[in-house]
């Protein structure tokens, strides 16, 4: 292996945590073993990775900006490709009885390929919620001016209700409530 790409993958191990797999030299030998895999697969080790470690000012970028450079660059769909997204949000609540519980909110879709006439789901789900959204300013649904984070009921509620209705974009709600009482609960389609 050549120097620079040793130095590369010593830098990217000796930043790795692997203190969870205790003195486990067989889950810590995989871990690497599947970075190594990652990296190979990104193209680190090509002679022609072009990596813009410095910005326009001569600043070192983040790290992750120039990891997110690499990927886009290899993990780009092609015209057959879909995307899945996978979104699960935790939560443990707590009443004024001090009674807690858990409770989740789920997404799981796909989108279209491009070559199936459709569109991926996470330009669907970012540039419709917007465009849903301008249209309820224009139309005077939502009655809020300024620069509003949509976390009222009046801007978040119709535009959720529109993902659902039209676009069958929704979570899947579940809930251990201390009362029993149910909640409304939808599906996963794929």
């Amino acid at each position: 292996m050549p120097a620079k790409d040793r130095e590369l993958s010593e830098g990217v191990f000796a930043r790795t945590d692997v203190a969870r797999f205790g003195n486990d030299l067989v889950k810590t030998e995989g871990a690497y073993a599947r970075i190594m895999k990652s990296m190979v697969f990104l193209g680190f080790f090509e002679d022609d990775l072009k990596l813009t470690i410095k910005d326009a000012k001569g600043n070192l970028r983040p790290a992750l900006d120039c990891f997110g450079d690499v990927m886009a660059v290899r993990m780009e769909h092609t015209k057959h490709d879909r995307d899945l997204v996978v979104m699960r949000h935790n939560f443990t609540i707590e009443n004024e009885k001090k009674e807690r519980w858990r409770h989740t909110s789920t997404w799981i879709q796909s989108g279209a390929s491009a070559v199936s006439g459709g569109y991926s789901l996470m330009s669907t789900s970012v540039g419709v919620t917007c465009a849903i959204t301008s249209r309820l300013v224009l139309d005077s649904t939502i009655k809020a001016t300024g620069v509003l984070s949509p976390t009222t009921p009046e801007i978040y509620e119709p535009i959720l209700k529109i993902l659902e209705d039209k676009l069958n974009i929704a979570m899947i709600e579940e809930s251990e409530r201390p009362d029993g009482l149910p909640i409304k609960a939808k599906m996963a389609r794929l």
